[in-house]
């Protein structure tokens, strides 16, 4: 049963015209631009803790190195808001994991913006645009000491796997402290890659 007074249905509150009013605001907006709407919100909520001289967990907001988090299997996957740790942190209810860490968190125009960039592809601007990247390679690596890792590898750079653990933290791993298998698939990887 609908009831007569607005923004209730049954006897329950909803926030219906809120939401429809945030929607249109943003997608009346058209494309989101990195700069102009993006960057912004990252000055102000993360460039605390995620830039130049002080990134937190190896995690680099700047605009010349944000493109290093942006592609499949990595923090932002373009077009798909819900896969990467990204939106993960900023969405989530648990104090602990949530981003920023402190205060309030980023509000629903803010979050929003951001999902809208990540779906519309998480571009960055012109010149500055993100191809893709392949799926991560799910899998146990094993080191030269016969410890067990269980990762994602998402891609190589210079002398390192770069592997993400189950808790969604990235580390730069050193191949040659990887066994024989281990650095022979790593280099599989590395070559369909590239």
């Amino acid at each position: 049963m609908i009831s007569r007074r607005q923004g209730h249905i049954g006897g329950v509150k909803t926030p219906i015209a809120g939401a429809l009013a945030l929607v249109f605001s943003v997608l009346s907006v058209g494309a989101v631009e990195f700069d102009k709407d993006v960057l912004p919100i990252l000055k102000s909520h993360c460039f605390k803790c995620h830039r130049d001289g002080k990134a937190k967990g190896d995690f680099n907001l700047e605009p010349h190195q944000i493109k290093e988090h942006i592609g499949a299997g990595l923090q932002i996957v373009p077009g798909r808001p819900n896969s990467g740790l990204f939106m993960k942190v900023i969405q989530s209810d648990d104090p602990d994991n949530r981003m920023p860490p402190k205060g309030a968190g980023l509000g629903e125009k803010d979050v929003n913006i951001l999902k809208l960039w990540i779906t519309q592809g998480a571009e960055l601007g012109p010149g500055e645009s993100v191809t893709p990247g392949k799926g991560p390679l799910e899998g146990v690596w094993t080191n030269k000491s016969g410890k067990k890792i269980k990762a994602a590898l998402l891609g190589v750079e210079e002398d390192k796997a770069i592997l993400r653990l189950a808790n969604g933290k990235t580390y730069k791993y050193p191949i040659a402290s990887l066994d024989a298998e281990s650095q022979r698939r790593v280099k599989e990887f590395a070559e369909k890659e590239g």
